[in-house]
């Protein structure tokens, strides 16, 4: 059976695994290879551990009775009723399945419930498959793009959003 739950602190390991599963796969070709291959499951454990401690993020996460296979971060904006989906993703093996939907179904179902109004998430501009899914779920380009900084490189990312 498969269900979406809060994540917890509890489960930063996982959580930061699946993060890690799902870069090396998505990313492969458009960030660094070097950098893919060195980040380890770990990296994102103190961050989580940090941000669900204090209340700056919040987690939604996807499992069966094999475990966690898909996480998603989530923080306040500083405009009022708006959510940054700072990640989202599933491990590689349950990608294609359906399971990306009903995840994000979820979630949104989960923010309305928490009365949030708008979602914005920043995709880098060349990862085709993202910016199709969340095309498909919704998001609108809104023009603005920001950059990020991975394994000593800028990369751009353009700006999503969607009403809720």
């Amino acid at each position: 059976m498969v269900v979406t739950r809060a994540g917890k602190i509890d489960d930063a390991e996982k959580i930061s695994r699946v993060l890690a599963l799902s870069w090396k796969t998505a990313y492969r070709g458009i960030v660094n290879d070097d950098y893919l291959d060195k980040l380890k499951d770990t990296y994102w454990v103190e961050f989580l551990t940090e941000g669900l401690k204090n209340g700056t993020v919040f987690s939604i996460v996807i499992e069966d009775d094999r475990g966690i296979f898909g996480a998603a971060i989530l923080s306040r904006t500083e405009k009022e009723c708006e959510v940054n989906l700072i990640s989202f993703y599933l491990i590689p093996d349950k990608i294609g399945q359906g399971f990306g939907h009903i995840f994000y179904s979820a979630i949104e179902s989960e923010l309305k419930d928490r009365e949030f109004s708008t979602c914005v998430v920043d995709v880098l501009e060349s990862n085709a498959r993202a910016i199709s899914f969340y095309k498909a779920h919704g998001f609108v380009d809104t023009g603005r793009a920001v950059s990020t900084a991975l394994a000593e490189q800028n990369y751009t990312c353009l700006v999503f959003e969607k009403p809720l």
